[in-house]
């Protein structure tokens, strides 16, 4: 075991920092999102939406946070095969409404909580899974 695996996981520390800051870029631009939205609910689709929208901090800030995103993404996607990766990203399912609920005050219900459960299932399911390199 190399000094950047964990101990009892043989995850690389390099690819959960890539993760973690996969999830985090991915449920800030949400959030970043729904604030330049909040900023805009007056408004019906047109010029005068597009132009107060370029005058936001939450658009610009969401439209960041998706460049950023896409880099760490293709990061992920140079060393990780794209059927394990993908489902990965449902984490955001998860973190974007625990904030939500956390930062802007908004509702989870019992099937909302429920469905939180089942992805973090998911995913511990999936990295819980054989690997290419188990068959190499």
């Amino acid at each position: 075991m190399s000094a950047t695996e964990m101990p009892s996981t043989g995850v690389p520390w390099r690819m959960i920092a890539i993760w973690t800051l996969f999830i985090a870029l991915d449920t800030g631009t949400q959030l970043a999102f729904k604030w330049g939205a909040d900023g805009l609910a007056d408004l019906d689709f047109g010029l005068a939406m597009i132009s107060r929208a370029l005058t936001l901090p939450g658009v610009w800030l969401a439209a960041l946070g998706y460049g950023g995103t896409f880099v760490v993404w293709m990061i992920i996607l140079r060393t990780t095969p794209l059927s394990r990766a993908f489902p990965m990203t449902g984490l955001a399912y998860v973190t974007v409404p625990l904030l939500a609920w956390a930062v802007l005050g908004e509702r989870i219900n019992l099937v909302q909580a429920g469905g939180i459960a089942t992805i973090i299932a998911g995913v511990l399911l999936l990295g819980s899974g054989e690997t290419d390199e188990d068959h190499a």
